[in-house]
């Protein structure tokens, strides 16, 4: 199944050249020549392009030293514990102002101030993702592709999901406002819970819902003070999640000030059906 899902995006990629009208994003090739370029100068462009570019941020970048959790803890894990996330995108083709990526983010959840247990790293959470996004049309741009998420763990802490998504987003000088929708894919139920094949978490659609909304006002007189909203809700379990993030960029340095706060399920894999509330500080390194 997932590799069917590569091979039917990997050629609507290579389609679009046949299919696009116009060419926004190929530099010098409009005005100079108003026919699409050929494969070969798409190749060109798209070698210099992606090398002059590299890397880039894709989810946001922060590190919480300090975030508190208000949970009767199940394990012996302490209440308080540092919370980072790097998150980074290559683009790997880019056709008519489309462009195809790889990225990879990873959500640490470390007990940074348990002495007693040599401060271990309580949970780590790993999404690689392929996904492709159009060109953007006076704010608003789609984004579509195909996911996984897992623990890394040995059972009966394993837990893990791959979906496919589709994300629109639209952006202007005011607001963000984008909506992710996703379907996941079946895996086999296990034939006993300590079977390592098979579905380790089959009902995180319960907690979890099948969309997310975020939304965030911009406060540009508040030198690009951004308060980001994001809810995600399943009606028929009556569960869901609700996460506001205030950043705020601090003078005479590149990164903002943080703070968030967390009520719902899932905030890690190893949550996702446990309820809780989180209320962090820490510094974000990009939006």
């Amino acid at each position: 199944m997932i590799k069917r899902i590569f091979i039917l995006l990997i050629l609507f990629i290579f389609a679009l050249p046949a299919t696009a009208q116009n060419i926004d994003d190929f530099e010098g090739t409009i005005e100079e020549n108003p026919n699409p370029p050929d494969i070969y100068q798409l190749i060109d462009y798209n070698k210099s392009n992606n090398t002059k570019n590299g890397l880039s941020p894709h989810k946001a970048n922060y590190i919480f030293p300090f975030i508190y959790s208000c949970i009767d803890t199940r394990d012996s894990r302490k209440n308080y514990e540092t919370k980072f996330q790097v998150s980074l995108k290559q683009r790997l083709l880019k056709f008519y102002g489309w462009a195809f990526y790889f990225a990879y983010t990873q959500k640490s959840f470390w007990q940074l101030y348990d002495m007693d247990d040599s401060r271990p790293f309580r949970e780590n959470n790993f999404n690689p993702e392929l996904f492709l996004r159009t060109k953007m049309w006076s704010g608003f741009r789609v984004d579509s592709g195909i996911e996984h998420e897992s623990n890394g763990r040995e059972l009966p802490y394993s837990r893990g999901w791959n979906r496919i998504y589709i994300s629109p987003y639209f952006e202007n000088d005011m607001m963000i406002v984008n909506i992710k929708t996703w379907y996941r894919i079946k895996e086999d139920e296990k034939d006993d819970e300590n079977d390592v094949n098979g579905d380790d978490n089959p009902y995180i659609h319960r907690y979890y819902g099948y969309s997310e909304l975020g939304f965030t006002l911009k406060f540009s007189e508040l030198r690009n003070t951004y308060l980001s909203i994001m809810g995600r809700y399943n009606p028929y379990y009556n569960r869901g999640t609700a996460e506001v993030t205030l950043t705020v960029p601090l003078y005479l340095s590149s990164m903002s000030f943080m703070a968030q706060y967390w009520d719902g399920y899932g905030e890690s894999l190893i949550d996702y059906d446990v309820k809780q509330r989180k209320i962090g500080i820490g510094l974000n390194f990009s939006r």
